[in-house]
C-alpha cells in the first residue's frame, strides 16, 4: 500500500524532484560534511573548549537570525512574484532595501556586543576571560546576518546554486575552519566559520547581480508595506522555531561547557538528521507559493501531501541506522565524546520524526495560513526545548 503511494507520489512530484535533485543530495552531503567538521573538533578542542565554541557560533547565530524580521519569508516569496512577471526591476529594489534595512539594524548590534562583552562573556561562558571572543563574534554575526543569498535563490528556483552552496560552506568550513583552528585556537575556528560562509556564497553572489542588480527600469517596490504585511507576520509566526538556534546560549547559562560540549556534539547528528526535510521544505516552498497565488488550493495540498510521503522512507531508514551505528562512530573517532552516544541517537530519531513539522510549516506559510504555521511552530519548540533539557541529562 505504502509503496504503491510512495510510487504515485514520486511519479506526480517528478519535475519538482528533478529539479531539486542536486538540493536534496546536496543537503545529506553537507549533513554528512558539517559531522564530519564537529568531529574534527571534538577531537582538537575536547567537551569543554567544543562547548564554548559552540556557544559563540549561537550566540552570533541567535542574534543574526532573531532580527531577521522575516527577510528570509520575505525574500523567496516575493521574488518568485516578480520573476515570473519578469520584473527584475522590483528584484534589485527588494534586495538593495533589504541591504539597507539590515545595515541599520547591524550597526545597533554590533555596538551592543562592543559595550557589553564582557557582561555576554560571564553570562554565557562562566568567565571574563572569553571576553576575547567577542570580537571575532561579531565578524561572525555580520557575516551571517547579512548573508540572503539563500532565499534569494530560493526566488528564483535556482535549486542547483542552492545545492552548490550548501556543500561548499560545510566544505570549506571544515577547510578553513581545522587549519585555523590549529593556528589560532577557538578564534581561528569562528573566522573559518565566517570565511566559509562568505567564499561558499561567492557562484550565487555572482548570479544574483548577473540576474536582477543589472538594471535601470525605475523600482517601485514597497518594502515597508512588505515588510509590515507579509515579513514581520511571517516572522512571528515562525518566533518558536528560533529556540532551535537559542537553546545552545540558553543552556549554557545553566550547565557547564562540558556538557555543552557533549549537547552540541550530539545536536550536529539532530542537524545533519534535518537536512533532508528542509531541503525537500525549501523546494516545496515556492510551487506552493505559485500555486495559492493562483488560487489552485487542492493541487498545493496534493504536493505537501505526496512530499510527506517521499520523505518518509528517510525517516524510516535513518531511525533503524544510527540505533547500532552511534555507538561504534563515536568510540572509534572520539572516544571523548562516548558519554554522548544516547544523546545522539535520541537526537537523530526526533530530528527526523520532527522533519515533518518542518515540511508542514513551510506549507503553511507558503499558502499564507500563518495562524497554523504559527501553532506548529510552537508545538515543535516546545517539544524541541524539553527535549534538550532531557537530551543534556542523559550526559551525566
Amino acid at each position: 500500500m505504502f509503496i504503491n503511494q510512495f510510487k504515485d507520489s514520486f511519479k506526480q512530484e517528478w519535475s519538482l524532484i528533478k529539479s531539486s535533485s542536486f538540493l536534496v543530495s546536496s543537503g545529506i552531503i553537507s549533513g554528512l560534511i558539517a559531522t564530519i567538521f564537529s568531529i574534527f573538533l571534538s577531537r582538537i578542542f575536547g567537551p569543554a573548549n567544543f562547548g564554548i565554541y559552540k556557544t559563540a557560533v549561537a550566540i552570533a547565530a541567535t542574534a543574526a537570525y532573531l532580527l531577521d524580521l522575516g527577510i528570509k519569508y520575505l525574500l523567496p516569496r516575493y521574488i518568485a512574484e516578480f520573476e515570473r512577471k519578469a520584473q527584475s526591476h522590483n528584484i534589485a529594489d527588494i534586495i538593495e532595501k533589504t541591504f539597507a534595512f539590515k545595515g541599520i539594524i547591524a550597526t545597533a548590534v554590533l555596538l551592543s556586543f562592543w559595550f557589553f562583552g564582557p557582561k555576554i562573556a560571564l553570562i554565557f561562558f562562566h568567565s571574563p576571560d572569553q571576553t576575547t571572543l567577542i570580537w571575532p563574534i561579531m565578524i561572525l554575526f555580520t557575516v551571517i546576518f547579512f548573508d540572503i543569498s539563500a532565499p534569494i535563490l530560493l526566488g528564483f528556483q535556482n535549486f542547483k546554486l542552492i545545492a552548490l552552496s550548501s556543500v561548499l560552506i560545510p566544505l570549506l568550513h571544515l577547510l578553513f575552519g581545522i587549519s585555523l583552528t590549529f593556528a589560532f585556537g577557538i578564534k581561528g575556528a569562528l573566522i573559518g566559520t565566517a570565511l566559509a560562509f562568505i567564499v561558499g556564497n561567492i557562484p550565487a553572489i555572482k548570479f544574483i547581480f548577473k540576474k536582477s542588480l543589472r538594471t535601470k527600469k525605475i523600482r517601485t517596490f514597497a518594502f515597508g508595506a512588505a515588510l509590515k504585511e507579509y515579513s514581520i507576520p511571517a516572522y512571528f509566526a515562525n518566533i518558536p522555531t528560533y529556540v532551535a538556534i537559542l537553546i545552545i546560549p540558553l543552556l549554557s547559562i545553566f550547565y557547564q561547557q562540558t556538557s555543552i560540549g557533549f549537547y552540541s556534539f550530539s545536536l550536529s547528528f539532530y542537524i545533519a538528521a534535518q537536512m533532508v526535510p528542509v531541503s525537500l521544505a525549501n523546494v516545496m516552498f515556492p510551487k506552493i507559493a505559485q500555486l495559492n497565488g493562483r488560487k489552485r488550493h487542492r493541487e498545493a495540498f496534493e504536493t505537501f501531501k505526496r512530499i510527506n510521503i517521499i520523505y518518509t522512507p528517510f525517516v524510516i531508514i535513518g531511525s533503524l541506522a544510527i540505533i547500532p551505528l552511534a555507538h561504534p562512530i563515536v568510540k572509534h573517532l572520539v572516544p571523548d565524546f562516548l558519554p554522548a552516544v544516547n544523546m545522539i541517537k535520541v537526537q537523530t530519531i526526533s530530528a527526523l520524526f520532527l522533519g515533518y513539522f518542518s515540511i508542514a510549516t513551510n506549507y503553511a506559510i507558503a499558502s499564507n495560513k500563518l495562524k497554523m504555521a504559527t501553532y506548529l511552530n510552537w508545538v515543535l519548540s516546545i517539544i524541541f526545548v524539553v527535549l534538550a533539557f532531557y537530551v543534556i541529562s542523559l550526559s551525566k
